[in-house]
Order: structure tokens, then sequence, then C-alpha cells
């Protein structure tokens, strides 16, 4: 199989975390987003990125689609819990930590025009709604203490690091009220699939 990725999308980290964690082998191709003809739109029309390539050449978007095609086609060791109400909260995690990616993204995207053309009050909004939704992961995060010498990562582990990473890397000034999540995302990166999967 091939992963078609960037290496700051935290969307491709989380399947390129899930492909650890499982240890199923697939190529990963890096792709620049800003060309016209890169590689993953001749899988994916919307362009967007992580699209996995299957071995019989048809091809699975976006994350949460991909992460749950590897559950199916791995499911020894499991990410997604068996408990059909954990499973739903697992889920309830997944998308949590989904939209904080896509509330940061569009955060840097607006910081990115001109000081006098930037969106000030969405800016502020955007901002707002991140740290809200960080406050609640950090509640999820004390009571994973011992999930970096876990046997595996669950889903909700494995979206709270790629999105919380991407804050880190985009908006690290949003993370200062969080220490204890902080602490839990040091403690993390001795744990391979996250220091091999760090936003470059």
């Amino acid at each position: 199989m091939r992963l078609f990725a960037t290496e700051t999308s935290p969307y491709a980290r989380k399947v390129r975390m899930v492909l650890l964690e499982k240890n199923i082998p697939c190529e990963v191709e890096w792709v620049n987003l800003r060309t016209q003809d890169h590689a993953a739109l001749t899988h994916n029309p919307l362009g967007k990125i992580p699209v996995l390539l299957r071995n019989d050449g048809s091809a699975v978007y976006d994350s949460a689609v991909i992460v749950q095609y590897l559950e199916i086609l791995c499911p020894d060791p499991a990410i997604f819990p068996k408990d059909p109400e954990a499973r739903i909260e697992a889920l309830r995690v997944e998308a949590l930590a989904s939209g904080i990616m896509d509330t940061t993204i569009a955060w840097v995207l607006e910081q990115r025009h001109a000081a006098d053309c930037q969106d000030l009050n969405m800016l502020q909004r955007a901002r707002g709604k991140v740290t809200t939704a960080l406050a609640m992961l950090q509640e999820e995060t004390r009571v994973w203490k011992d999930a970096a010498s876990a046997p595996i990562l669950n889903l909700s582990q494995i979206a709270t690091v790629s999105a919380v990473g991407y804050v880190d890397l985009r908006a690290p000034d949003f993370l200062v009220q969080f220490p204890d999540m902080l602490a839990w995302m040091h403690s993390m990166r001795l744990r391979p699939s996250v220091s091999a999967t760090l936003p470059q």
C-alpha cells in the first residue's frame, strides 16, 4: 500500500500513527499540495490528503475512513473499543480532535493574509473554539497517564496526539494554559509511533 501525505498534516499523522501501532507495512509518498498536479489528485478529486492507495489500485480517503479501513484490514491489535458505547465515545473524541485540526488550519490560513486584510473576529472565534476543545481534551489525557507504555494506543489517544501536535506546531501559545496536557504530550514522545511522526 502507499499513503500520500505531507509531513505537517495532522490528518496524515493520525493515519501514519495507526500504521505504526498496527505494524502495517505501507510506503509513504510525500506530496506538495501547492503544485497543481500533485500525485494525490489522481486518486482523490478533492486533492486532499491523506489518501491511501490499496494494493488493488483503489483509493481510500479521508483520514477517518482510512483509519476504519485499517482496523478492518488488521483488527488485531485493535484501536477501536469493542464495546458499542466505548466506541461511540472514541469516535466523539476523534471528532473533537478533527475539529481542533480544522479550526487551527483555518486560523493559520487567515493569519497568512496581510495584517490589514485579516478577519479579526474570525481569528478570535477560532482561537476560542480551539482552546475550549483543548480544555476538554486535557480532561481526557488525565486518565491516560500510562498511554506511553501501553501495548497499543487507542483511537482517542492517536487523534489527540495528532491534534495537539498540530496546534503546538502552528499556534503553540494556545497551549500555554494546558500544562497537564503538555506534560502528557511530552511523555508520549517516548513512544515510537509518536516520535517517528513528529511534524517537520
